[in-house]
C-alpha cells in the first residue's frame, strides 16, 4: 500500500468512525472519562512538583497534554495521558468486538462494553500500562541525566525533545499493538513500515486533539468561565465541563490505534 492511499483511507476512517459510532458510544466514553478523571485527581494528590515548575495547572485537562516532571523530580501526574490511553484501549476492544456482532442494531451501554471485555484483555492492558509507566519514568531520567551532563547545548535540546516525544508516542504504539494482538487471530508480520504508518496515524490525531483542546479552552471555556476569578472554582468548573471534550477523543484515538494496522495487514 502506498503512503498516499494509506493516508486517504486513514483520514476517511476518522470521519466514518465518528459518523457511525459517536452517538451510540458517547455515553460509554463519558463513563470511561469520569473514571480517568478520578484517577487523574488521585495522581495529582500524590504528585511531587519541582520548585521550578512554571506551567499552569488550570484544571485536570492540563495533565492530558502537558508534562510537569522537571529537574530531578518525577511527577506521577504525567501518567494521566497513559491512563487515558489505557481506557481508550478498553473502549477500543469493546467496540471492535461489538462491531463484529451487528453493532448497528444496538444502542450501546457500558454494560455491553463490559461484557465484551475479557479478563485476559484487562490483564494484558494492565501489563502494558505498567510497562508504559516504567518507560515514562526511565525516559524522564534519561532526559534529566542529559541536562546535567551534556555540555553540548544542541545535543541536550535534541535529547530532551526526543525523550519528550517518545514519552507521548511509545505508550500509544504499545497499546495499539496490544489491541491488535488481542483481537486478531491470523496475524501478519510486523514490519518497520507498518510501525511508521501507525506512528503517522497516531501523530495526526494526537496533534489534532491537542489543537482542539487549546482552541476550546481559549475560546469556549474562557468565555464560559470569564465570571469566575477564584482559581479553585475555575479549576473545578473547567474540570467538569472538560469531561465531554475528553470523551470526544475516544473515537479518534480508537481509529488511529486500530485502523492503521488493519489497512497495512491486508496489503
Amino acid at each position: 500500500m502506498t503512503f498516499t492511499n494509506y493516508l486517504k483511507e486513514q483520514l476517511t476512517n476518522f470521519v466514518d468512525s465518528y459518523k457511525k459510532y459517536f452517538r451510540k458510544t458517547f455515553g460509554v466514553a463519558i463513563t470511561f472519562t469520569l473514571i480517568c478523571f478520578v484517577i487523574a485527581a488521585l495522581l495529582f494528590r500524590f504528585s511531587a512538583f519541582d520548585n521550578s515548575v512554571t506551567a499552569k495547572q488550570i484544571s485536570l485537562l492540563s495533565y492530558f497534554f502537558h508534562r510537569y516532571s522537571k529537574g530531578d523530580t518525577y511527577s506521577i501526574i504525567d501518567l494521566t495521558k497513559t491512563v487515558f490511553i489505557f481506557f481508550v484501549s478498553l473502549y477500543s476492544l469493546g467496540l471492535l468486538r461489538l462491531s463484529n456482532n451487528d453493532l448497528e442494531s444496538k444502542e450501546l451501554s457500558f454494560k455491553h462494553f463490559f461484557r465484551s471485555i475479557k479478563s485476559k484483555d484487562i490483564l494484558f492492558l494492565i501489563m502494558i500500562l505498567i510497562i508504559s509507566s516504567v518507560i515514562d519514568f526511565v525516559l524522564f531520567k534519561v532526559d534529566s541525566f542529559s541536562s546535567l551532563n551534556t555540555e553540548n547545548k544542541n545535543a541536550n535540546i535534541y535529547i530532551h525533545d526526543t525523550c519528550f516525544h517518545l514519552r507521548i508516542y511509545l505508550p500509544l504504539i504499545l497499546f495499539a499493538l496490544t489491541i491488535r494482538f488481542l483481537t486478531v487471530v491470523q496475524k501478519t508480520k510486523l514490519t518497520i513500515k507498518r510501525i511508521l504508518f501507525l506512528y503517522v496515524s497516531l501523530w495526526l490525531y494526537n496533534e489534532f486533539a491537542n489543537e482542539i483542546l487549546l482552541w476550546v479552552r481559549s475560546h469556549l471555556f474562557g468565555l464560559i468561565l470569564m465570571p469566575f476569578d477564584n482559581p479553585q472554582t475555575y479549576y473545578l468548573i473547567e474540570s467538569i465541563i472538560g469531561i465531554p471534550l475528553i470523551a470526544f477523543y475516544f473515537l479518534g484515538y480508537f481509529s488511529a490505534m486500530t485502523t492503521s494496522l488493519k489497512l497495512t495487514e491486508r496489503h
